[in-house]
Formats: structure tokens, sequence, C-alpha cells
């Protein structure tokens, strides 16, 4: 794979700043990434604020505990600002809730309060008592990498990045941690390919390292005991998410220079059953047989 021809390293950078993309031409993400491999270039014109002249945020109105936990856990809890209604409705809470926005600050409704205390007490322990033993205030928290490579410019956010080991961890809140689980939702959700393209990141921030980056999902539940699990991303997994980010990028780079964003194939697509469905037929016929 080319070496980056430039690289910038933010690690102060608010994160709306970061989610406007403020690279110097419109920048390939994990997110649009995954879209261009389930959707269409459409589709991820659409969801580029540099692109689309009418792009809305698609932000939630109340933020929920685990978006919450994930902000306050990397970014330091002194963020947050208790907000004491029961939701945004009324015009007072949602003028509050923007004025603390305005000033770089997390409101939180009080209702989230205890248990997101209680979810970063959990998590950091969790990965203190693990065989990373790791802390995170020895890591680089959402590092904002933005690098030109193969003729494009890319961008990711890093939850953490380790200082002494070549180490990325990503913190997923979810309603089941079980590892055997969340395995099933990496292809589901494109977790292979913000793993690869976080991976070419990590090494266009650090050129002199000489291995590939170790990459590990914190997974957290969002609902009492708040468990968490440790799921690594093998290589294999890292090989699909690699092929699916340079086949991206190849699509990106593509629609950039002719500027031109097609949607899905005008060409019919013959459905077809899966297997499962005959087999299941079958059964239930020879059932009915008996």
């Amino acid at each position: 794979m080319p070496m980056p021809t430039e690289v910038i390293v933010e690690d102060s950078m608010p994160s709306e700043t970061y989610h406007r993309d403020p690279a110097p031409q419109p920048s390939l993400s994990a997110s649009i990434a995954k879209i261009l491999d389930r959707k269409s270039p459409l589709h991820a014109w659409t969801a580029n604020p540099r692109l689309n002249p009418n792009y809305q945020d698609s932000e939630k109105e109340i933020f929920d505990l685990g978006t919450a936990a994930h902000s306050l856990l990397l970014e330091g809890i002194d963020k947050m600002v208790e907000m004491p209604f029961d939701d945004w409705r009324k015009k007072e809470a949602r003028e509050q809730r923007d004025l603390v926005r305005r000033q770089g600050k997390l409101p939180v409704l009080s209702k989230y309060v205890s248990d997101i205390y209680l979810m970063i007490q959990i998590a950091k322990k969790a990965l203190a008592d693990s065989e990373l033993g790791l802390d995170l205030s020895s890591c680089f928290t959402e590092r904002s990498i933005f690098w030109q490579q193969d003729g494009i410019w890319k961008r990711a956010r890093l939850d953490a990045q380790s200082r002494q080991h070549h180490l990325i961890l990503d913190y997923k809140s979810t309603d089941e941690a079980d590892p055997y689980t969340f395995q099933r939702q990496i292809i589901n959700l494109g977790y292979d390919i913000q793993a690869a393209h976080y991976c070419d990141a990590y090494r266009a921030a650090v050129p002199t390292c000489d291995r590939d980056p170790t990459f590990v999902f914190l997974v957290q539940e969002r609902s009492a005991p708040f468990a968490c699990s440790l799921v690594g991303v093998d290589p294999v997994f890292l090989g699909l998410g690699q092929q699916k980010i340079e086949r991206a990028g190849k699509i990106w780079k593509r629609c950039n220079e002719s500027n031109s964003w097609p949607s899905y194939s005008k060409s019919i697509f013959w459905a077809e059953p899966p297997a499962w469905a005959l087999a299941d037929f079958e059964r239930r016929s020879l059932g009915e047989q008996e």
C-alpha cells in the first residue's frame, strides 16, 4: 500500500469540528466507507457535509446513555453538565441544552447521571483488570487523523491510542456485550471496515511503526450491570475490512473526480431464495407427508 503523502494529527479537535470534515478536500471516513460498501455513492454524497449543501446533522435530540458515556469516558467527566429536566421537549430545556453545547460542554439529563458515573467506573476497571492492563490516561483519546493516500484525503477519529503499545481501542455501547453476540455484529455494522480504516490511520500517524497495530473493541452494556467485554479483530477480519476500504477508496476517488454520484444500479436485480428458505420449505413439506 502506498505511503501517505501528507498527514495531519490533531489531539484537541472538538468532535463537532471533526464531523464537519475539515480536511483540505472532502475526505473518506469509516462511516462513509460503510455507506459505499452497503448502499451507493449517492448515499455517501448525501452523508458528507462538504459535498451536500443541504446536509443536516442526524444527531438525536436526547443523548442516550451509551453516547454520553462514550464522550465522558474518553473526554473527561468534567465535560458533563447535569441538566435538571426529564427530557428536551420544553423550550427552556432546549435553550439551556444548546447554550451548554456552545460552551463546548456536554448537557446530560439528570436521569442519566448516576448511571453514567457507574458505567465509566466499570469500564475503566474492566480495562485495568484485563490482559491489556490499560489506563486511558496513558492513551491519546479522541485523536483526529487526516491523511492523503492514493490520491484522496481520508480521516479517522480514534477513541484511544496507546502511547506505549501499538494498540487502538474502540468503545462501543450495546444491549448485549457477550463476545459471541458482538462478533456477529462486526460484519452487519461494518466494524471490520472501521477497524481496517483506523489501522490505516494509525500507520499514517505513526510511520515508524514496524508492525500492524492491534485493534480491540471495549464493548459495554447500556443497562445494569453495565458488563464489559474485550473483542479483538483478528487478521482475517482486518483483511476483509481492508479489501472493503480499498474498494470504497476507489469509488470515492472516481466519483469525486467525475463529480458523478450514482445511486443503485438501474439493472433489474433478480432476487433468489436463500438456501435456508428452500431447505425449510422442503423440511415442512416432508413433515406434512408423514
